[in-house]
């Protein structure tokens, strides 16, 4: 039919908006004839019309209620909307219908995952790994879900057994892992203090001394561990056997059991990423990178991860706005203004963007050019702290110490470093607010020195 023709040309042109009418005369046309309705739902999903999509699969799914494209775009559909928990049921239905199907098992791992379901979540892209070992989607869902799932049994670990040696143990291992050092040594030793014989510690501290260059020190504690002593079905047992994945599905209702599952999640975690790193370049390789380097503060290697993540998706706001605050966070607010000058152009609605636009202009010592921007942020969302500390900055550089006062105010709960305190005794002073001003300058000395005796307390990798 010359129509249909048409309507694939264009689809295959990559116009699937010029498609829509077409398909959407036929399928009204031809009303018994599922094909064409499916073909509509398939160009108005590529075109992004993802509500229209919804509509069309439900009036299919009323007719033949088994339809499988007709359920897999529904879940598709909810799914590209942010709507995981109406995606999750109209997946399942499909993958049930057609098991083999590659892309309704990650749709589904991925709305689970959204959902915080991160067990289930694991075994969906556990078994799609299975029959598609090279898809980077994959193994980056399984990096993130063992991530979550081992971030889960500290937060439990650190709830049911603050004290315990388990507790100082795990959260030594994610402070290795963010390349803390010199924290994860402290917290081992303290595991060790409380628990002596604890298996796997000496390990630990022997891998910190050889990632800081003291092969020697890491020989000595190495010849420290106690011998293995395994000879029932544990957690523990299971992982110093090797079964890693058995130890991370364990029931873990102990402190010792918690510890070794949330080590077997946080290694399969690893593995995962490992994996995703040695697949060609992708997106989800560079994003995991990205993500890696943003939790040990790497923030200039994040900002270079997100770049290259762009590059394979240009127009993804999502990208944009983490490279934007990497480079932010990097101290670097003034290389991404171009970048987010474009973000509140396209959104000027959003608070974050233009928060983030006027923080950059800060940073360039031009706070009349951030002003705008912040007073937007702040009427857009009132509750956006970060916000009101940058306005209040700009205003009080801009010679309105009394308007830049309530804001200052506002920051100072989560002013750890004291700079706003510094700044809101500067805007006091020049209200003619001596006595409070002085009062917020001794605040603001006290943080300081507070945090100059916590540098110099700072632990430090000493000999075995």
């Amino acid at each position: 039919m010359q129509k249909i023709a048409r309507a694939q040309a264009f689809m295959q042109a990559g116009k699937p908006e010029a498609a829509i009418p077409i398909y959407r005369e036929l399928a009204a046309t031809f009303p018994a004839e599922p094909s064409l309705g499916v073909n509509l739902v398939i160009a108005q999903y590529k075109a992004g019309q993802f509500r229209e999509a919804i509509v069309e699969c439900r009036a299919l799914l009323q007719r033949q209620p088994a339809l499988f494209p007709a359920l897999l775009f529904l879940g598709a559909s909810h799914l590209s909307l942010g709507e995981a928990s109406s995606a999750i049921q109209p997946l399942r239905q499909a993958l049930a219908i057609n098991p083999a199907d590659p892309n309704a098992r990650i749709m589904l791992a991925d709305a689970l995952f959204e959902r915080h379901e991160w067990k289930e979540a694991a075994e969906q892209y556990t078994n799609a790994s299975q029959t598609m070992p090279d898809n980077p989607r994959v193994w980056y869902g399984l990096h993130r879900s063992y991530a979550a799932l081992a971030a889960e049994c500290l937060a439990r670990l650190e709830k049911e057994a603050p004290d315990s040696a388990e507790a100082l143990a795990f959260s030594g291992a994610f402070e290795a892992e963010r390349l803390q050092f010199s924290r994860a040594f402290r917290l081992y030793r303290s595991a060790l203090a409380r628990q002596p014989a604890f298996r796997g510690i000496h390990g630990k501290l022997a891998e910190i001394y050889e990632l800081t260059g003291h092969a020697d020190w890491a020989a000595a504690e190495r010849a420290r561990e106690p011998a293995s002593a395994c000879d029932s079905q544990s957690p523990e047992c299971d992982f110093a056997a090797g079964s890693v994945e058995k130890a991370a599905r364990a029931e873990a209702g102990t402190p010792s059991a918690l510890y070794w599952q949330g080590l077997a999640t946080q290694t399969l975690s690893q593995r995962a990423y490992a994996r995703l790193q040695q697949l060609p370049a992708s997106r989800e390789r560079y994003e995991a990178a990205a993500e890696l380097a943003e939790r040990s503060a790497r923030h200039r290697e994040a900002a270079t991860a997100w770049k290259q993540a762009l590059v394979l998706s240009p127009a993804d706001n999502g990208l944009r706005r983490r490279l934007a605050l990497a480079l932010c966070y990097s101290n670097d607010c003034g290389s991404a203004l171009p970048l987010l000058k474009s973000l509140v152009a396209g959104a000027p609605s959003s608070a974050e963007f233009n928060y983030l636009c006027g923080l950059a202009f800060n940073s360039m010592g031009e706070p009349g050019n951030a002003l705008p921007f912040l007073e937007a942020a702040v009427r857009l969302d009132g509750n956006l702290t970060p916000a009101h500390g940058a306005l209040g900055e700009a205003l009080l550089e801009t010679g309105r110490p009394e308007r830049a006062i309530p804001h200052l105010e506002a920051v100072l709960t989560g002013d750890d470093k004291g700079v706003r305190r510094y700044q809101l005794a500067r805007a006091l002073r020049a209200a003619g607010r001596q006595e409070q001003s002085l009062t917020m300058m001794r605040q603001y000395r006290e943080i300081v020195a507070r945090r100059a005796a916590e540098e110099k307390d700072e632990p430090r990798i000493t000999p075995p």
